[in-house]
Formats: C-alpha cells, structure tokens, sequence
C-alpha cells in the first residue's frame, strides 16, 4: 500500500507526466529549451524524464528520490501489441557484496520497495522501431508489489545470490527467474569484475546487472495502464 507521505512526494511528478501524455520526446526535448541539441542515443528517454522532473542521472545504488525509497522508471510499450519492448535494468551486481547480504537488507530492496512507471510509446514502421524522438508518452503507474510479488522478487534473488557463493556467476543466465533476471551488462566478453570463486577467493567473471523481466512489467504494470486510445500506425 501506498503511504499519503510518498503519494504527496509524488504528486508533483504525476502533475508533469498528466500534462505531457501524448507528447513525443522530440517535442519534449523542444520544451526543456537548453537540452534540444541532444542526440537521441539508448537511454534518452530516462534521461529526458529525468530533466522534465529536475532530477539528476546517476547510478546510485539508492533510489531515485532516495529518503522516501522511491525509484522512477521509464517503460518502452509496444504499441502493436501492448507489451513491453524490452527488460528494464534495476541495478547493476556486486558480485562480492551480493554473496554477503541477507533480503531484509539487500541493496536491491531500495530500488524495488516503490517504483513510479512512465510509460511511453513505441512504434514501428515496416518492421523496424522509429526514432526515440518519435517516442510518445503514455501513462503512469504507481508500483508497490504485494506480499505474494514480494515473495517472488525474493526467491529471483536468492536463486541468483546463491550461483554467486558457490563461484558460478558466470554461469548466471538472464532465462533465470520470474520476474527478476541476472542480464550480461558492458561493452564486451572482456569487460569484467570480482566475484567469488565459492572458496574464499576471488574470479574474474563477465559484468550481470538486475533486470526486471518483461513478464514482470507486462503484468504488474502494463496491464494497468490507460493506452487503449493510442494506436500503431
């Protein structure tokens, strides 16, 4: 349940994002004025949001509005299908902190206890996506899993800290999970970090970071959204 202390923290935000549905993020980027030179790269969106509400991007382990434990999120929807277009990243993995934390005070636990979901658009045009400046925003949602999705969280995440005691992370496969999966992250096979070896040392394996599955956002989040009035053209 949704404390009237976080929904007032929120409001401001879901004010923003009422009055820009519907706005692509080119015309988005037009209106923020000092940022209309970006280039519309992978993760633009989070970024544009972020400007729109005055945050400032960072890949703090803590959530976005940090003392209410509140994270912001954008949502790629598929138009054609109302699915999403991909995973969404929670956090990248500390292999050598994860072996040592217990659920009840996991890293994690920041980044998922109450998450505000933007939603926006995305369509395509003979096969392939449009621009991100194209991108249309569609919707909000607020998210505060029940005890029962909880529960699943943790068992996703106790199942991926245990290949990381025993010194398999590189075994870790983003087919893990229901609704959380452990997805390959960093430029390339070479790009690696610490681990464990399971016997008090330490390996070099390939960089994992959480992901929300895209069964855990099409139906916790997508399946509550309003969309139904936008069309793939």
């Amino acid at each position: 349940m949704l404390s009237s202390k976080k929904f007032k923290a929120l409001k401001p935000y879901i004010d923003i994002i009422e009055r820009h549905k519907g706005k692509s993020l080119g015309n988005i980027v037009q209106e923020l004025g000092q940022y209309k030179h970006m280039h519309f790269k992978k993760g633009a969106a989070g970024l544009i949001v972020e400007n729109l509400f005055g945050l400032t991007n960072n890949s703090s382990p803590k959530a976005d509005l940090e003392q209410l434990k509140i994270e912001i999120k954008v949502l790629p929807v598929q138009l054609k299908n109302h699915k999403a277009k991909e995973p969404t990243q929670i956090k990248m993995i500390n292999y050598v902190r994860l072996a040592r934390e217990k659920w009840e005070t996991a890293e994690i636990r920041e980044k998922i206890e109450t998450i505000f979901w933007i939603a926006y658009g995305v369509r395509k045009v003979r096969g392939k996506s449009v621009s991100q400046d194209e991108y249309v925003i569609l919707d909000w949602f607020i998210d505060v899993p029940c005890i029962e999705t909880q529960e699943t969280l943790k068992k996703d995440w106790e199942d991926i800290q245990e290949y990381v005691i025993r010194g398999e992370a590189d075994k870790l496969s983003c087919s893990m999970g229901r609704f959380i999966e452990p997805k390959t992250k960093g430029k390339n096979n070479r790009d690696l970090t610490n681990a464990p070896d399971g016997k008090g040392g330490i390996i070099k394996v390939r960089r994992r970071a959480f992901y929300f599955k895209k069964s855990y956002t099409n139906e916790k989040i997508i399946s509550q959204l309003q969309i139904g009035t936008v069309d793939e053209k």
